[in-house]
């Protein structure tokens, strides 16, 4: 990953994000408590990228073995304090093998859109370096593009303590690429802007990735639930085995 990518995933505004989004990290740990009882999964957990913990806090609070990595120091310095019953490894999600060896997980999780910082080709060395991690199950979970695309506005604002955000977005059809550009505002000043780029997938696109990377996906849900997802969900969330 670029050293920009790195410096956005460590700046303050980004933190932020993660951290307004921290209690759904225990939803996304009850659903996942689900996946490994309804799979019979041993509570072992590879969580990547696991950012500052927001959803290995909550496993291991249940009892999980958790191992979290991220590339971004600060992210892993984070989970770290949060979580004092897990390990977090400072490391490219690309190159899993290199950081746990042959080291196996009934479960990996790879959850909020962590795709499409790189390339195509990218994405997929990221899926097969998934799939060499997992002795059963991988989880992936992504924005979905055709719903991005169609219900999101061009210029928005939200708010992330302390900050108020606006954004604005652009899609590039020809490659589906998404870019962001956000500027953020403190007591009515602008102290801080981000832009950056994301590949989007449809689901025809992200099932043939996973298919090239020899993962057989087993269930299709819409985000957290056991909703069987449809081309109008935000979000979309696939069980996948190695094929």
């Amino acid at each position: 990953m670029s050293d920009e990518w790195i410096k956005i995933f460590e700046s303050d505004f980004y933190v932020r994000e993660m951290i307004k989004v921290w209690d759904e990290g225990e939803k996304w740990a009850n659903w996942i408590d689900e996946v490994v009882s309804k799979y019979k999964l041993e509570k072992k957990v590879l969580d990547i990228p696991c950012g500052i913990g927001r959803v290995s806090y909550f496993l291991a609070n249940r009892g999980y073995k958790v191992t979290g990595i991220d590339i971004s120091e600060r992210m892993i310095s984070m989970a770290r304090s949060n979580i004092q019953n897990g390990k977090f490894i400072v490391g490219d999600m690309r190159k899993i093998k290199e950081i746990i060896g042959n080291e196996k997980y009934d479960l990996v999780i790879n959850i909020y859109n962590s795709l499409g910082y790189y390339s195509e080709e990218d994405d997929l060395k990221i899926l097969e370096s998934l799939r060499d991690s997992t002795r059963k199950i991988v989880v992936i979970n992504l924005d979905n593009r055709d719903y991005i695309i169609y219900n999101r506005p061009n210029e928005y604002y939200t708010y992330i303590p302390p900050y108020l955000v606006y954004s604005k977005v652009e899609f590039e059809q020809e490659t589906s690429r998404l870019k962001i550009y956000r500027k953020y505002y403190l007591n009515d000043k602008e102290v801080g802007e981000m832009i950056y780029e994301q590949r989007l997938y449809s689901i025809h696109e992200i099932l043939a990735l996973l298919k090239k990377a020899g993962l057989q996906p087993i269930e299709v849900l819409s985000g957290y639930s056991w909703k069987k997802f449809s081309i109008m969900d935000p979000e979309m969330t696939i069980i996948a085995t190695p094929a």
